[in-house]
């Protein structure tokens, strides 16, 4: 008995056709390559730069790195890359941090490195877990020793400070005639005038002393004589002068004066000369 319409079943021929069709994309454009994920880790341990040359903390960390091959950048050691990296971002915080900080650089430098961040100009992407900060015993002694120095340091500087305006305050509004003079030590000695009066002759001497011009250095004698003979120099010219003259100094009186020239008329240091040359 016949089929009321015609048999289109494929052969076996025809059924090898749809198959490869099935498997084989008609276009390149078709074809989407995913590389697999790859991620892998390693722990290092090194010195890590502190604010204070010679004292530094022992930075160890597990660095983790993935490489994302869909950026189209390369590197050929993206171990290497990682932890240079996840070093480099340590530093610029560590180097700012005193040894006897360490407890709190290890948690800042544990919370800013885990997060991921990609090597500039690479495949790669690192970040750090298990950050752990130690500082040896002798480093931190020292440390809290130059501790201790600054502050001192500190204390000094500021009670020099006191000691500049005490003595500005006394010579620029105290001690510039003798009424104002008298006036002032009447305020701080009860206002008992028979002694002011006593007194009138040295604070007359104190307030010449305060008043007198001081001393002149000779570097800057020989300039302002020098500029007094040429009132006409412009500014430009006259650091030319001062160049020129700690260069003839270098040549006639040698290293030594040169350098006291050029400190007192207040040459920067790339710009002073010695023996001649620059």
């Amino acid at each position: 008995m016949s089929r009321p319409w015609p048999d289109f079943r494929p052969g076996p021929l025809g059924s090898l056709k749809a198959w490869w069709r099935k498997r084989v994309p008609r276009r390149v454009d078709d074809i989407t390559f995913v590389p697999p994920a790859s991620s892998h880790q390693q722990e290092f341990e090194t010195p890590l730069a502190s604010a204070v040359y010679g004292l530094d903390f022992h930075f160890k960390f597990t660095v983790v790195w993935r490489l994302d091959l869909t950026t189209g950048l390369r590197h050929n050691s993206p171990r290497s890359a990682a932890i240079h990296h996840v070093l480099q971002r340590a530093k610029e915080i560590s180097s700012k941090a005193m040894l006897i900080h360490h407890a709190a650089l290890q948690v800042q430098l544990g919370d800013e490195l885990a997060t991921e961040r990609q090597v500039p100009g690479t495949h790669v992407w690192a970040r750090a877990e298990q950050v752990k900060i130690t500082v040896g015993d002798e480093d931190l002694e020292m440390a809290r020793k130059h501790v201790e120095l600054l502050r001192n340091s500190t204390f000094k500087l500021a009670e020099r400070d006191v000691e500049r305006a005490e003595i500005r305050y006394l010579r620029d509004e105290v001690l510039t005639d003798v009424g104002t003079a008298t006036i002032w030590w009447l305020q701080r000695n009860g206002y008992q005038v028979a002694e002011a009066v006593k007194l009138a002759d040295h604070l007359a001497e104190l307030v010449k002393l305060a008043q007198r011009e001081p001393a002149t250095n000779w570097a800057e004698s020989l300039v302002s004589s020098v500029e007094r003979a040429m009132p006409e120099l412009g500014d430009a010219h006259r650091q030319d002068l001062r160049l020129h003259l700690v260069k003839a100094l270098s040549v006639y009186g040698g290293a030594r004066v040169a350098a006291e020239f050029a400190d007192q008329v207040g040459l920067p240091a790339g710009e002073r000369h010695t023996n001649g040359h620059v």
